[in-house]
């Protein structure tokens, strides 16, 4: 294994445990791997706005990739770099979706708007009691989405529409993929559907983030969980799923550790710190 100079972490499923949590554990691992001189970067369907202090807190987590790619920000919440939505591709985007009562959020500028029907009973619409506080903390609790989306069409990071229903899901999917050629569709958990610009994923921001720092891909190592993790844990130099991943993430991932409940990550940074 080449010797890992960045080392890109997932959060939810991954990083923190389905608590929502970040255990004793891993946090002492993120410190050991820091001290060593490996960079930490935090890859991340999130925005900024939701990133969790227990992260923030960790002195030598340097950069944070959000909203699956469509923004990287430094420590001090700089912004250095940005691939938002194009106009025209959300203009699609809503016309797709213009017969739909579906909940959808929006992310702007590392900010989070969700539907006030959502943010009103989180659990209604499939999320977990974890994610309660998440959810009802949205910077924006807004009627209309719909307008807001379009109100805000030149500068979104991110769309993502919720349902648990397993065919909406599927129909909504394939009625979008075959409208907008220039978005990545994705998902982080079960009840979403993520939408960005095509040429922000997860994958690309890590190879944006490398070519900053003057690292070579094949000295990056990437974990994850979910399909929204699979691109950059296969165009990482050593990829990583816990052991719970998708089938996406697991047949991408060169490495597999136990889950986010059982310490993963730092079974992973143990390894790589033995290892290179």
């Amino acid at each position: 294994m080449n010797k890992i100079k960045l080392l890109a972490l997932d959060l939810d499923g991954t990083t923190l445990t389905s608590k929502n949590t970040l255990t004793p554990a891993v946090k002492s691992a993120l410190e050991k791997a820091i001290e060593n001189g490996i960079i930490i970067a935090i890859a991340t369907g999130r925005p900024l706005g939701t990133m969790p202090q227990s992260i923030l807190d960790i002195e030598g987590i340097d950069y944070l990739i959000t909203s699956n790619g469509a923004a990287i920000y430094d420590r001090h919440g700089k912004k250095i770099y940005s691939a938002t939505l194009k106009e025209n591709d959300v203009l699609k985007i809503l016309d797709v979706m213009k017969d739909e009562d579906i909940i959808s959020e929006a992310f702007v500028d590392g900010l989070t708007y969700t539907d006030k029907r959502y943010s009103d009973n989180p659990l209604a619409y499939g999320c977990t009691e974890a994610y309660i506080d998440y959810v009802k903390a949205s910077h924006g609790h807004i009627e209309d989405m719909r307008k807001f989306i379009f109100d805000h069409k030149h500068e979104l990071d991110s769309i993502e529409y919720i349902s648990t229903d397993p065919q909406t899901r599927k129909r909504i999917w394939t009625m979008l993929e075959n409208a907008v050629e220039d978005i990545f569709i994705t998902t982080s958990s079960e009840h979403f559907i993520e939408l960005m610009d095509k040429s922000a994923t997860k994958a690309s921001a890590l190879s944006h983030l490398a070519n900053i720092l003057g690292i070579d891909m094949q000295n990056t190592c990437a974990c994850g969980n979910a399909d929204n993790d699979a691109d950059m844990i296969a165009e990482s130099g050593f990829g990583a799923a816990v052991d719970d991943a998708s089938k996406k993430c697991i047949e991408c991932a060169d490495f597999v550790v136990p889950d986010s409940d059982n310490d993963g990550v730092a079974v992973l940074i143990d390894y790589i710190l033995s290892n290179c």
